[in-house]
């Protein structure tokens, strides 16, 4: 309902040069702008923010985040590596533990979207390990079912499922988006297994949270 009061906000706010505000605003929007089907808007907002230069460093990983999640979304996984690349390395220097966490599990994405799964199931375990040590469930929860789609994919659906298990148990309260992914997941490892039954049942919770969010 606010999108406009955004918009007119993030354009006056990277015409008289603070972009580092306009960088958290853009932030607060990431999951809006990729849940909505506003990825593409979300990414000219933050490549706008990003050209502007002389960001903090802090606000800069977080751009790159969102560009690079955007680019994902889109189906532009060299794109989102060299952003989230770039993330990385900030992060890495002002030491935020939640841009690194971030990172990594979007890499994780990247990574296994162009079927390098052994370098997805590293970024996953490392961005798991910093959301378990942050107490972020989303994140962890998002972490353990990118490490549960690798397992599925390497033949292994007795290590996809327990890690399924406890992404579900991590994100009951987390809100509907984020358990959405999982129980898609679940929906796989069902099909896998011949149980269609079971596969449809969980894709209709799956919608049933999808639905929530419009």
């Amino acid at each position: 309902d606010e999108l406009e009061s955004y918009r007119g906000a993030l354009t006056w706010l990277v015409d008289v040069g603070r972009s580092g505000d306009a960088s958290n605003i853009a932030w607060d929007l990431m999951f809006f702008w990729a849940i909505g089907g506003h990825a593409a808007e979300g990414l000219q907002w933050y490549e706008r923010i990003l050209s502007v230069g002389a960001l903090p460093p802090a606000a800069e990983s977080r751009g790159l985040v969102g560009a690079g999640l955007m680019r994902y979304t889109q189906g532009e996984p060299g794109h989102a590596r060299t952003a989230l690349t770039r993330a990385l390395a900030l992060a890495h220097d002002t030491g935020d533990m939640e841009m690194l966490a971030q990172a990594e599990n979007l890499l994780g994405r990247v990574e296994h979207s162009v079927g390098n799964v052994d370098a997805a199931r590293e970024r996953y375990a490392r961005s798991a390990e910093r959301f378990r040590t942050l107490a972020l469930p989303w994140g962890l929860g998002s972490s353990l079912t990118g490490m549960a789609t690798v397992a599925l994919a390497t033949g292994d659906p007795a290590q996809a499922e327990r890690l399924l298990d406890e992404a579900t148990s991590v994100l009951r309260h987390a809100g509907p988006w984020f358990l959405a992914l999982t129980l898609y997941v679940r929906a796989l490892l069902a099909v896998r297994r011949g149980d269609a039954d079971g596969a449809i049942a969980v894709v209709r919770e799956s919608l049933t949270r999808i639905r929530e969010l419009h």
